[in-house]
Parts: C-alpha cells; structure tokens; sequence
C-alpha cells in the first residue's frame, strides 16, 4: 500500500512539473510574440514612372579640317598650339621647300629666292591637333594640324534596329557624361545606313548649349521605353523579395501598433522607386520602409516617424 502511494505521489510530482515548463515555455513564446520593432513609415504618392534604357554614344565634331601642306620641304614656321583659336585665310603654317633648303644660303640671297610658301586656315576654329612642328619634313598633302568648330559637337548614338522605334528625329534625350552632369540634347538626323557587323543604325545627337566638352568622350544617353501617368509610386525599401525575386510584399500598418505582409504586383522600375500596380493603395495607407525586414506576416511595431 505504501509503494501505492508512493508511485502516486511520483506521478503527480512529474505531471507537475511537466505543465510548469509548459507554462514557462508558453510564457516565453508570448514575449517573443509581442516583441516591439521600431519602424519607420511613408506614404505611396501618385505620378509619373518611366523605364528607361542607356546606351553610350561617342561626341564628334562634325565640321573639321586638316590643314595640308602645297609642297615638299620643311616646316619652317609653326607658332601654334593644340587649343588655340584660328581665323580663316590666318597664315598658319610657313613651309620651305625642298629645293630652297638644298641651295646655300648665299646663293639664295644672292638670287633672291625666299623658297617658302605660306599655309592658310581654311575655316575659323580652334586647333585639335599638331601633325607636323616646326622642322619636320612634310610631303605635298601631308596633314600639318586639324581643325576644328567647337559649335559644331555632336555625340554619335549607335542604335540597334529593334530599338529604332524608341527614338525618332527631333526627340529630346538627356546625356550624362562620366562625372554625372547631365545635358539636355536631342535628336539631330538618322543616317540612313546600317554597320554590318553590329546591324546598328547611327543617330546624331545635338546638345542645346555650348557645353565645351572634348572629341572621342563616351556619355550615357536614356532613352524612354515605356511612361505612365498616374502610377502608384513607393520607394524601393518599402518592397521585399525572396531569395530569387519572383515574389514581393509590403508592410502595411493596419492600426497604430500591427504590420500585415501585403503581397503586391510591380510594374515599372526606376533607380529609387517602384509601381505597384496592384493591389490598389491609396495616398493615406501607411507602408514600412525601414525595420521591415525579416518580420513575419503579422509583427507588433513601434513607430518612430512618418516621413
């Protein structure tokens, strides 16, 4: 009867203590439940969303010229310099011919021969390159320096036929060039003939202002694929994805202290922001954009500012 007892007594002592760790565990899930992530919040807005593509174009001037030499000899004067500004009919170059600079200089005084033949700018511009300086030997047509009108710059768009429809003759584009300042430009001509290796068509594209920049720079130019009006616009640390982005969600507030995960459609993407196209939002709806990662489908949040 004793060991009765006994037995019973360890059996209501083991039961006893298996609910208090339930209990306890039950307590600890509660608290883990109700832990408070600070957040902050924003508002989507409405406006307007466009995707853009970025292809490089190449600036050029389109007026240019070598300034050659009439004769055979040597350059026997040459006071410029790659950046100096030239007029047109200016004596650029005085160039001696060979067979002055075969006489000695005696009999050439003697017979009063000057034996040099002066060399003139044909076009007002500002000189890009020297080919010859003063001293070297030149054959008749050997190119003395280059030419060329800064007002005439253009950037050199190679455009792939399956994107020709994108941009047309007259429409404006922007160019960024490598330190990120951006130019208003637009589309000048298209010429009519394709590179046979990269089956792309040339456009020329004109900047609206002197912008001062040098030949053979490589520029960003968007180009718009798709706009549309009146999109439903969030900041990209709103949307969250999983690992292969193939699914994305937001947090909604649904009161002053609970977040839902919202699963959402995309639509256009830009460099800070992104369309939700459905479900519908509205401007007073109150989406995470910070604290919001990792949370669970439901989280109790504490809001530190509304931006």
């Amino acid at each position: 009867m004793t060991d009765k007892v006994f037995n019973l007594f360890l059996t209501g002592f083991i039961c006893l203590i298996t609910l208090s760790s339930c209990n306890e565990r039950a307590g600890q899930d509660e608290k883990a439940l109700r832990t408070v992530v600070p957040v902050t919040l924003t508002s989507p807005r409405t406006g307007e969303m466009a995707e853009y593509t970025e292809l490089m174009a190449t600036s050029a001037f389109l007026v240019k010229a070598a300034v050659k030499s009439p004769v055979t000899g040597y350059v026997d004067q040459c006071s410029l310099s790659p950046g100096d500004k030239v007029l047109k009919n200016q004596v650029v170059f005085l160039v001696r011919t060979k067979e002055s600079a075969a006489l000695q200089p005696d009999s050439a005084g003697a017979m009063n021969i000057s034996g040099t033949v002066e060399v003139r700018a044909s076009l007002d511009g500002v000189v890009s390159v020297i080919d010859h300086p003063q001293g070297d030997f030149v054959q008749e047509g050997d190119a003395l320096c280059t030419l060329v009108q800064p007002g005439s710059l253009v950037f050199l768009l190679e455009v792939p036929y399956e994107m020709k429809k994108l941009i047309g003759t007259g429409q404006d584009c922007k160019l960024i060039l490598p330190d990120n300042t951006e130019i208003p430009a637009f589309v000048k001509s298209l010429l009519p003939s394709m590179s046979g290796a990269s089956q792309t068509q040339r456009m020329v594209l004109q900047p609206r202002a002197a912008t001062g920049i040098p030949e053979n720079l490589l520029a960003r130019v968007k180009i718009v694929r798709k706009i549309k009006q009146n999109a439903v616009i969030f900041p990209r640390s709103c949307l969250l994805t999983d690992e292969i982005m193939e699914k994305f969600w937001v947090m909604k507030m649904i009161n002053d202290t609970m977040a839902v995960k919202v699963p959402v459609v995309t639509g256009i993407t830009g460099t800070d922001s992104i369309e939700v196209v459905s479900p519908v939002f509205t401007t007073t709806d109150r989406i995470l954009t910070s604290g919001n990662y990792g949370l669970g489908d439901t989280a109790i949040v504490s809001i530190i500012r509304h931006e």
